[in-house]
């Protein structure tokens, strides 16, 4: 019960610190969320990654919405990227280096777009991300998305983890 209410806790104020510094420009978000799962035993001398595909944007919605015309250009950028564990009280202590990108099937390449390669050792049940802040609007003005996510660790991974990461794209 004790961990409920904090959760809750930390969501307010996280609601309210965030509603007091947003950004005038920005239109509206775009929310998302990659759900995969760490295997146990992963190698700490290899890079592990997973794919998560057709991931929706909503973004024809959002922008008759906020009624964008389609003359009008947006400026999408990273906000934020919170790497966490589904009802697992895991702390991501052994993870060294995450990195988000996004991917197109019929392309070779990949682009990134949150980078943390250095994550402390008492990073605790919530591992967040820093953006490369630019404007992504090629690779991200789309209905859905394939998502690339590497993750680099410092031990062998402790046990099966049912992890998701929450990602907020803002448009400006």
């Amino acid at each position: 019960m004790v961990r409920l209410v904090n959760k809750y806790l930390l969501v307010l104020i996280a609601a309210v610190s965030l509603s007091c510094n947003k950004n005038a420009d920005i239109l509206f978000e775009i929310p998302m969320q990659l759900e995969f799962a760490i295997g146990p035993g992963l190698s700490a001398f290899e890079k592990h990654f997973y794919l998560v595909r057709n991931v929706p944007t909503n973004m024809i919605a959002l922008k008759e919405q906020f009624a964008i015309s389609t003359d009008q250009e947006l400026v999408l950028r990273p906000g934020s990227a919170v790497l966490r564990s589904f009802g697992q009280n895991v702390d991501f202590d052994f993870i060294q280096e995450v990195t988000i990108s996004v991917y197109d099937d019929d392309r070779d390449d990949d682009t990134d777009i949150f980078f943390n390669n250095q994550i402390p050792f008492n990073a605790g049940r919530n591992v967040f991300i820093n953006p490369i802040d630019r404007d992504y609007r090629e690779e991200i003005d789309k209905e859905s998305l394939n998502f690339k996510i590497g993750l680099r660790f410092r031990t062998t991974t402790p046990r099966l983890i049912d992890s998701n990461i929450e990602i907020v794209f803002t448009a400006e």
